[in-house]
């Protein structure tokens, strides 16, 4: 499905990009922006349940994520050297989920238990189609591109320990790892001038951005003779609201 999403956007997009007549004189290498804003990170909970790599625990039979969203910061410049077209490089900055493992059978009349949390950034590589002439206050704008995404902090709540060792699973601590994940990305987004004169220069922006972001989430813990793994195919494809203010240099 999020394939279909991305190549749904690519199709609207290159068309455009096709019948556009771009003249030598519209080309500015000079023209570039620099935006600095906030962002809502809100990651999707439609993800695999958590399991062993060979068999099922009932415990864990059907388990799925619930993971809260947060609000970070975001920085990026943008390259404009034709009216319609720009390429963007976004960085969003650090942002800190905590997750619950939903629909979880080993505590009687619990049916979730807070399992710990993780810390992402993302950095986007994006070609931007500009909507209307630069003449125009407002400026909406389609991007495609490819973000890289990188987990860290991971760490297992205390609850999600016990229960490891409890269950006779684990003979000590377990840890949690997500690493990192390259996927497509697509944003909505639009630039709005402040005004004409002194005040040009200055927009402010709200985009909307959707990544493909896949990540190996894994549980080590040590065992009799050695040590297991629990692990999930961490779908965790952030939906982003960004708002921020821009500098037109």
């Amino acid at each position: 499905m999020k394939t279909l999403r991305l190549a749904a956007c690519l199709a609207m997009v290159l068309p455009m990009f096709a019948k556009a007549q771009i003249p030598i004189s519209d080309v500015d290498l000079t023209r570039f922006y620099l935006r600095l804003g906030a962002s809502l990170v809100y990651p999707d909970d439609n993800n695999t349940s958590l399991k062993y790599y060979l068999l099922q625990d009932w415990e864990l039979y059907r388990t799925h994520w619930e993971v809260e969203d947060d609000t970070t910061w975001n920085v990026s410049g943008v390259w404009r050297p034709l009216p319609y077209l720009g390429v963007e490089l976004l960085y969003i900055g650090d942002s800190d989920h905590s997750l619950t493992l939903q629909n979880f059978r080993a505590t009687p009349g619990q049916d979730n238990i807070y399992f710990g949390r993780y810390s992402a950034s993302s950095a986007n590589l994006f070609v931007n189609w500009y909507m209307n002439d630069l003449i125009c206050l407002g400026q909406p704008y389609l991007g495609i591109g490819v973000n890289y995404s990188d987990y860290y902090d991971d760490e297992l709540n205390p609850d999600f320990q016990r229960y490891l060792i409890n269950s006779g699973m684990a003979t000590g601590p377990g840890r949690f790892g997500m690493g990192h994940s390259w996927g497509g990305s697509a944003q909505l987004g639009i630039d709005w001038r402040l005004g004409r004169g002194i005040a040009r220069s200055w927009l402010i922006n709200a985009a909307v951005i959707y990544t493909d972001s896949n990540p190996d989430a894994e549980v080590t813990y040590p065992t009799a003779p050695g040590y297991e793994r629990l692990y999930s195919e961490f779908e965790t494809n952030p939906w982003t609201l960004n708002l921020g203010i821009t500098y037109e240099f």
